[in-house]
């Protein structure tokens, strides 16, 4: 896959998929307000219902002024998706009961879900993400990393069917590269393992926060995509981009040098994903090498950014709780 995806006169594509965490009305709207003003459209994820578990924060649809606001922000351009229909254990009978209120209030179903944290009724996920050696190796470092079932008939969280039918594409590796197209070119691909219940997968640039943000997303960086016609889906959690009171200002010169260059495509994560599909004309199937490389390449990220580099999620909310 090249660049012969994009617009003629286009060079590059930068987008976002911004994680629902600790995403509050008063901390997305300068954030989403200053998109908007730049011109930059990305994939804001929601939930249905308000978290149930203590580990979680956010606002949620049954909130009608976020609610509101969510709605303001698909009129404007941005894309909805879905990160589970709340934060915890939710049943097959309230999973599908969240998905219709998602379409009542939103108009539609979301094309895109990705997964939560330890939510059980995730599809494919925990150390079913990777192949072996990997899924061993995660069963006895992580052994909490293992019960999700939203993809096995018979668990009370069952819902692999509504999300085969429903979601079109879910978020599943992240790399330290912002081109995607220099480690993951399949994407969006599909995976023979997990064809029974899901559709397309993709991956995206690890940033999950402003500190891995700023530090990804520097003007070599960018300059760099540009040059190489490059694809790139950052995933990253808007919540925190207020956390000093002010909009972080890496993401702000980030985003303003992005849209300086003016030859980039900023469209939702669905958008640009359709793009890719439409240039290669044929599905892509991630074969077993290549998912091993990206599963190495996958927790390598992981592993530099929690024990080496020390700025992931766990250590910024050790400053900004």
């Amino acid at each position: 896959m090249t660049a012969t995806a994009l617009p003629a006169n286009k060079r590059f594509a930068f987008t976002i998929v911004d994680d629902t965490d600790d995403t509050f009305l008063e901390n997305i709207r300068p954030v989403y307000d200053f998109l908007t003003e730049q011109r930059v459209f990305i994939t804001k994820t929601v939930w249905v219902y308000p978290p149930r578990d203590a580990a979680s924060r956010g606002d949620s649809l049954q909130n009608r002024e976020y609610l509101n606001y969510v709605l303001d922000l698909k009129r404007r351009g941005f894309e909805i998706a879905l990160h589970n229909v709340g934060s915890g254990h939710y049943t097959r009978a309230e999973i599908l009961a969240g998905l219709e209120e998602y379409r009542d209030l939103l108009g539609e179903y979301p094309k895109i879900h990705i997964n939560h944290s330890y939510n059980p009724d995730n599809i494919y996920s925990g150390n079913k993400r990777f192949g072996f050696p990997f899924n061993r190796i995660l069963r006895v470092l992580y052994p909490r990393y293992r019960d999700f079932s939203g993809e096995e008939e018979g668990s009370p969280y069952f819902w692999g069917d509504a999300h085969k039918r429903i979601i079109r594409f879910n978020r599943n590796y992240e790399f330290d590269e912002i081109n995607l197209l220099k480690v993951n070119p399949e994407s969006p691909y599909r995976d023979r393992r997990y064809l029974r219940y899901s559709n397309y997968w993709f991956s995206a640039a690890f940033a999950p926060n402003p500190w891995c943000f700023d530090r990804l997303f520097t003007r070599p960086a960018i300059d760099r995509l540009e040059r190489e016609g490059g694809i790139c889906i950052a995933y990253t959690h808007l919540g925190y981009y207020t956390r000093t009171g002010e909009l972080d200002r890496g993401f702000v010169e980030a985003i303003r040098y992005l849209v300086s260059k003016g030859t980039g495509l900023f469209v939702p994560v669905s958008d640009l994903l359709e793009l890719l599909l439409k240039a290669r004309g044929s599905d892509c199937y991630l074969g077993p090498a290549r998912k091993l490389k990206l599963e190495f390449l996958h927790l390598l990220t992981r592993a530099k950014y929690r024990y080496v580099r020390r700025i992931d999620d766990r250590a910024f909310k050790r400053v900004y709780p």
